[in-house]
């Protein structure tokens, strides 16, 4: 566990300028994993010029957001998933790069939209890939999924809630369709060679849509200051102390299995109740390495970073 190179990494405010990040979009059982495989072998092969693209496919499963109908039970899952999906996007682009790919619904264009910032603070290409399909087509690939498939009930409310992306929106652009069964092969051989294009910043794609995106101050944090640095750190880490004591108390004290920080923070799992004692301990050490590793953050980074060590400390 390499924690201060984990820290150092963080300290970019911007991601390699070649960072893209593709929001898949669809309907559940749609075919969104289909494209995304092709998709990343096409990249992960060697292009003209010879080089190829680093491909990391972020999903539910990556973000232990657990099984189909557990991530999308309910409200409160939902936002928890979508929570990791995003968090976990915003740590790739900014620590490695350079493709990210995220494989989910992306139903909500409002969450689409934070996407788009985060592609913005990272310095990142964005684009959309929209695979559309009908709902019958919908419910005949949910009941070949077998044990993975969605509960009828989750699966019709999620199709009923689903919002299709409009190209003319800057969260929803570029944008690229997929109608799997109805594109003839050209066409989607087609849209393929745009994607990769697309991603590895082809010269000769001159759209405005298609160029790096450029952080602004509505997508920066503020940085924290560098004379109250130490101060700082203690207090976001405080914060995560405190949430999860209060969630632990207001489940009667027993564990709550996963612990939530906020919309764009991820998840804490955890099988057995931690103790003040302990995590005082863990916030100790993790100050004190990040204090060496880190010269400037934002509160947010501060709680992520430790909510991500918690993880690797309780998981080893």
């Amino acid at each position: 566990m390499d924690v201060s190179r984990e820290l150092t990494q963080t300290k970019a405010s911007t991601a390699r300028p070649s960072a893209c990040l593709i929001v898949m979009c669809g309907k559940p059982c749609s075919g969104k994993s289909s494209v995304v495989s092709k998709l990343s072998e096409r990249l992960r092969a060697p292009a003209p010029d010879g080089a190829n693209a680093e491909v990391t496919i972020v999903d539910e499963a990556s973000v232990n957001a657990g099984a189909r109908n557990e991530a999308y039970e309910n409200a409160a899952k939902e936002k928890m998933t979508r929570g990791a999906l995003r968090s976990a996007c915003d740590r790739i682009l900014h620590a490695q790069g350079p493709c990210v790919i995220l494989d989910s619904l992306n139903a909500i264009k409002g969450f689409r939209y934070e996407l788009w910032c985060a592609a913005r603070a990272a310095a990142a290409r964005y684009c959309v890939v929209y695979v559309d399909a009908s709902d019958e087509r919908v419910a005949q690939m949910n009941d070949e999924a077998g044990e993975s498939a969605y509960d009828e009930t989750i699966l019709r409310d999620l199709c009923f809630r689903f919002e299709h992306p409009i190209a003319n929106n800057r969260w929803d652009s570029p944008l690229f369709t997929f109608r799997p069964g109805l594109d003839a092969p050209g066409h989607e051989a087609d849209l393929y060679d745009a994607l990769c294009a697309h991603v590895r910043g082809d010269s000769s794609n001159t759209t405005k849509q298609a160029r790096t995106l450029v952080p602004n101050k509505a997508t920066q944090n503020s940085p924290l200051s560098g004379t109250n640095l130490r101060y700082e750190m203690d207090r976001a880490a405080q914060d995560v102390v405190e949430t999860i004591m209060s969630a632990q108390q207001s489940n009667g004290g027993s564990c709550c299995s996963v612990y939530g920080f906020g919309e764009g923070m991820p998840t804490l799992r955890c099988a057995r109740v931690l103790t003040l004692a302990e995590l005082r301990r863990r916030k100790r050490d993790f100050l004190q390495l990040a204090s060496k590793s880190l010269k400037t953050t934002t509160h947010e980074g501060v709680k992520r970073l430790f909510i991500d060590e918690l993880q690797r400390g309780l998981a080893a």
